[in-house]
C-alpha cells in the first residue's frame, strides 16, 4: 500500500518586503477590492483617509471578480508600474 500526501509539496521563493515610502504626499495609491462583503466601504476610508492626513494626490481602482482569485498578473504589473503603492482590502 502506497500513502500519498494530498497537499501539494512546493517550495517557495523567499520574498523581502518593499522598502517603506519616506512621505506618502503626492504619491499614487493602488486600492483592490477583493468583493468580500463591506471591502469597498473600507476602501472609501482609507481612500479618504489617505487623501486628507496625508496628502496622497491620486489612486487606481481594481476591484477582483472574486475574492477567491488571484489579481491576473498583468493588472498586477501594471498596478505596481503606474502606482507607488498597493493597499488590497479584505473585509467581512
Amino acid at each position: 500500500m502506497k500513502i500519498v500526501h494530498p497537499a501539494a509539496e512546493e517550495i517557495r521563493a523567499s520574498l523581502n518586503l518593499a522598502p517603506r515610502l519616506s512621505s506618502l504626499e503626492g504619491k499614487k495609491i493602488a486600492l483592490i477590492d477583493n468583493t468580500k462583503h463591506m471591502a469597498s466601504v473600507f476602501l472609501d476610508k482609507v481612500k479618504q483617509l489617505l487623501q486628507e492626513k496625508y496628502g496622497v494626490a491620486g489612486f487606481e481602482y481594481y476591484r477582483k471578480a472574486h475574492a477567491s482569485v488571484p489579481i491576473p498578473v498583468d493588472v498586477m504589473q501594471r498596478l505596481v508600474a503606474s502606482c507607488d503603492a498597493i493597499v488590497h482590502g479584505v473585509a467581512d
